[in-house]
């Protein structure tokens, strides 16, 4: 589970002058559930975390905003190298790995190894990356896209090349997930036989996993 998202629904509850056992009679989960989420060991649905943010009146972004990033931004001095430490050649990016090499000499290292502030963004952005890749349901694009967007909070708060590279993906990662959601509408029209109302949804995104083979039917059976 996000340590963010963890470390936020503890600070709730404190703010509210709740305890564990108080919450758990409230939501009807049980105690030790929301002693492991503020734990960050054991992971909130999405629809659980709709709950939550109702309960306390604030929106799910909430969750996700990491307080400590504004204490650690970097300074105007805070100046890093974009060139390979051995040979000084211009160094490829592989966000997928968090990884990069130079393309002169070879030489490949961690990107947080180099670059420390980006770690948490990058494990941020690859974390969204693997819910998108995972089931086709509408919580995982919403969820998706929250941790793109908090990834972009993060990311602009630095102005370099990095900082650029990782925003484009976190932009097209959040134009993804809502080709996800559109998909997911489309699919629980389908699914329920509203064909006229699944064809218009599914329109907009041709080519989108089985769409194309719901249009199909959707026009076959108008």
């Amino acid at each position: 589970m996000d340590i963010i998202v963890a470390e936020n629904l503890k600070k709730l509850r404190e703010k509210h002058s709740l305890t564990q056992e108080a919450l758990a009679e409230a939501w009807g989960v049980p105690e030790l559930a929301i002693y492991k989420w503020e734990a960050g060991r054991l992971p909130v649905e999405y629809k659980m975390l709709q709950r939550i943010a109702d309960f306390y009146d604030v929106t799910v972004e909430t969750f996700f905003v990491d307080d400590s990033a504004e204490k650690h931004k970097p300074s105007a001095n805070d100046k890093v190298s974009f060139s390979c430490r051995i040979c000084g050649g211009d160094l490829v990016y592989d966000y997928a790995s968090t990884s990069c090499r130079c393309a002169n000499c070879g030489n490949k290292w961690a990107i947080a190894e180099l670059y420390p502030k980006y770690s948490h963004a990058i494990a941020t952005i690859n974390k969204a990356g693997r819910i998108l890749s995972s089931k086709a349901v509408l919580a995982s694009a919403d969820e998706a896209k929250l941790l793109y967007k908090q990834a972009i909070n993060e990311c602009s708060r630095i102005e370099d090349a990095i900082s650029s590279d990782l925003i484009k993906i976190c932009d097209d990662g959040v134009a993804e997930a809502e080709k996800l959601e559109t998909y997911c509408r489309g699919k629980y029209f389908f699914d329920n036989r509203s064909y006229k109302s699944a064809l218009k949804e599914l329109e907009k995104v041709r080519g989108y996993r089985d769409a194309d083979v719901m249009i199909r039917r959707c026009k076959g059976e108008k």
